[in-house]
């Protein structure tokens, strides 16, 4: 536990993970400011949420006099780990966490936490629906819904927090260890921040590294990186995904074999009794189970949760369907795996809608699928031009300019019978405040297009 009594706290950034940290220090009686570079015409309603909170605010600039004036810097992950003001409170001796790091210190209840590139929100969700499923009170926080800081006041030593935890989070633990950890694949990501694949691997190894003999670990059986991380383990190694019929595998673990799922060598059931499409998520449903597993609960309380988990907002998620033509709502898709494994989810024709911030990501990598798949690509946001250059011998490329061109342009080039997947494969903050409000603004323009057409999209 990190004490902060009477102790002055700077809390970086007012977004989610800011504001849940700023109100747990402030129960725990620090004196706290919170101080964002944005301005308050940026922030709009965290504005109204922080004055509920006995703290100061300090925003339009990184307020470099009163980080120096602090005890303790609490950082949000959208704040790079570098930022000059964060090295000068370093230098001064000044400890910075993140919001992962205080929070952690203040949890009640053992911990199942998840990262990798592609797939922690359907996995962390899917594993927090099993524990629940087996009798427990398990909430899944972190990087998906609530921040964790926020979840520690409903947790006891009775429950589960299962934890979505990014590459950004796990810049600044310290002695954040959880019970159960998982890393579920690493494909280039983030690369714009982190500088090379080599640091982004380090980054996501250090969610074993304060793990002992006591805990327990959970590895991709078909991820390149696999290798690395279980030579760092200190914890109890476990593995998951597709054997391809494979009987002997070596270690514990929970996979895919023929057309069924194997827990621990016990059949739990059969693949196609998932809801959730595409071959990727069967490692995702392999490694809950495994996690849930090591986490106490029965087979068959895994088995009912797989059978019954319809997957989660934004990610390939049924946004609706208008004259035959089915759409996508893919906006969870950041980077250019994720694109990838939503590809290989649906048939062809499909219309492929990409764009956004640019992640340092390579398209390029997905001109197999799309000329086997796809029959038009629609660019829109800051790397559509990028996205043009490099997609363009694939697939005719159409630039939009904004979401609802996008979209109706994207309706008008398709088939019926066919998709329109809306997997951007790019961060959303150069047109929206994340990738829920990309979403969200992605399905009202497919309702307003099915109200045009006079039919209300079915939904799923």
């Amino acid at each position: 536990m990190i004490y902060v009594h009477n102790k002055q706290v700077a809390v970086i950034g007012l977004g989610r993970s800011g504001l849940a940290a700023a109100r747990l220090l402030s129960v725990r009686g620090a004196q706290v400011v919170v101080i964002d570079e944005k301005t308050p015409e940026k922030l709009g309603a965290w504005i109204d949420k922080a004055k509920e909170l006995p703290l100061k605010l300090s925003l339009g600039q990184m307020d470099l006099a009163a980080i120096l004036n602090s005890d303790l810097v609490v950082t949000s992950p959208g704040v790079p780990f570098d930022h000059p003001a964060l090295e000068s409170a370093r230098e001064k001796g000044i400890a910075v966490i993140g919001e992962l790091e205080l929070a952690y210190g203040y949890c009640p209840s053992p911990v199942v936490a998840i990262t990798g590139t592609n797939g922690k929100t359907t996995t962390t969700a899917l594993t927090a629906a099993m524990i629940q499923a087996g009798g427990k009170k398990a909430l899944a926080c972190g990087n998906i819904g609530r921040a964790f800081a926020e979840a520690v006041f409903e947790l006891t030593a009775e429950d589960w927090a299962v934890l979505e935890v990014s590459s950004f989070q796990l810049e600044t633990i310290e002695t954040f260890r959880p019970n159960v950890a998982a890393v579920l694949n690493v494909t280039p990501d983030h690369l714009d921040r982190h500088g090379s694949m080599q640091a982004y691997v380090e980054m996501k190894s250090r969610i074993f590294e304060n793990q002992t003999p006591e805990d327990a670990a959970a590895l991709n059986l078909r991820d390149k990186y696999t290798p690395i991380f279980s030579g760092l383990l200190k914890s109890r190694l476990h593995l998951f995904g597709l054997a391809d019929g494979a009987k002997d595998l070596g270690k514990p673990g929970c996979y895919v074999v023929g057309d069924r799922l194997e827990l621990l060598g016990r059949k739990l059931l059969r693949t196609t009794d998932l809801r959730i499409p595409g071959p990727h998520n069967l490692e995702n449903a392999c490694a809950a189970a495994i996690l849930a597993s090591l986490a106490g609960v029965p087979d068959a309380a895994i088995a009912k949760a797989l059978a019954e988990f319809p997957g989660v907002e934004h990610r390939l998620e049924r946004a609706g369907e208008v004259e035959g033509v089915t759409f996508i709502n893919d906006s969870k898709g950041t980077n250019v795996d994720s694109v990838v494994k939503a590809l290989e989810s649906f048939p062809r024709p499909i219309v492929l809608i990409l764009g956004g911030r640019d992640k340092a990501g390579d398209f390029r990598a997905l001109i197999p699928l799309v000329r086997e798949k796809v029959t038009r690509v629609m660019a829109f946001g800051e790397c559509k031009a990028k996205v043009v250059q490099q997609l363009s011998t694939a697939a005719t490329v159409v630039e939009a300019q904004s979401l609802e061109e996008v979209v109706n342009g994207a309706f008008v080039s398709s088939e019926k019978g066919g998709t329109v997947l809306f997997s951007p494969g790019c961060a959303s903050f150069d047109m929206f405040q994340n990738y829920e409000d990309r979403g969200r603004q992605f399905k009202a323009l497919v309702m307003k297009l099915a109200q045009s057409k006079k039919g209300a999209p079915t939904k799923a």
